[in-house]
């Protein structure tokens, strides 16, 4: 199997064939390249359900796996959904259908808890997509997250957020050396306040999304409310756009 990296590239290809097709007319070459490109998405889809933090070298790829991820898609996808309206199927393109759910149902999950319901769960959520490796603990976090949103505990998955806005910025002070010389433990780190931290990493339009999500995010953690599904997904898909955008921002 190739790399989850050179698949995506391989995807943006193929998405360049479709529309290629389209506009010069090959009906033949345009059923060969959607074929492929609807094939391989899924794919994609698929491997990054089990996959919540994804480390790509290439901007490129890591893009595409972002548009996978939060459903934005590529540009042959409107197309394809417009043949599919003029067809009159049935279902969404690139998402997952009955049989794809039960086949991955037994290998991501346990028989005592409904796997279509996980999966659904899991499929909501987007994966974090980055260019550099980062701590396992970070991994592990945007994990749980994901899970808790798949078991209906959408106060936990909020709540996560936060901690993994924290576990981000961290990162990037240590990777961009923000902090004084010789801070490279995390007893150190933790004399800093989250707005001294936050003010190191963040500038500008970036700085104005960072400081309302965050206390938008505090405010479960000081039990002034809580949290329903939409609230949930809708502020996981921030947060991982956010921190995205963070680390692209310092070059990472």
């Amino acid at each position: 199997m190739a790399s989850i990296r050179d698949d995506a590239i391989h995807l943006a290809e193929l998405d360049r064939r479709v529309v290629k097709a389209v506009i010069e007319w090959k009906p033949d070459e345009l059923a060969k390249a959607i074929g492929a490109y609807v094939a391989l998405k899924k794919n994609l889809k698929e491997r990054l359900l089990a996959q919540p933090v994804v480390s790509v070298d290439d901007g490129g790829a890591a893009e595409i796996l972002r548009k996978i991820s939060s459903g934005e898609g590529l540009p042959c996808d409107g197309f394809i959904e417009r043949l599919e309206a003029h067809a009159d199927a049935e279902g969404n393109f690139g998402s997952l259908d009955p049989e794809d759910i039960e086949n991955l149902g037994d290998a991501l999950f346990y028989s005592w808890y409904s796997h279509h319901d996980y999966i659904a769960g899991l499929n909501e959520l987007g994966s974090l997509v980055l260019r550099v490796s980062v701590p396992e603990t970070l991994t592990r976090l945007v994990d749980e997250a994901k899970k808790c949103y798949a078991f209906e505990q959408y106060n936990a998955t909020y709540g996560l957020c936060r901690i993994l806005l924290e576990a981000s910025v961290r990162d990037i002070c240590f990777k961009k050396q923000l902090l004084p010389e010789g801070a490279d433990n995390i007893v150190y780190i933790e004399k800093y306040k989250w707005s001294e931290l936050r003010d190191k990493v963040s500038f500008g339009e970036l700085r104005e999304r960072l400081k309302p999500l965050y206390g938008e995010l505090s405010s479960l953690i000081h039990a002034r409310k809580t949290i329903n599904r939409e609230e949930a997904r809708q502020v996981f898909a921030e947060t991982v756009q956010l921190i995205q955008d963070l680390y692209s921002d310092h070059g990472l």
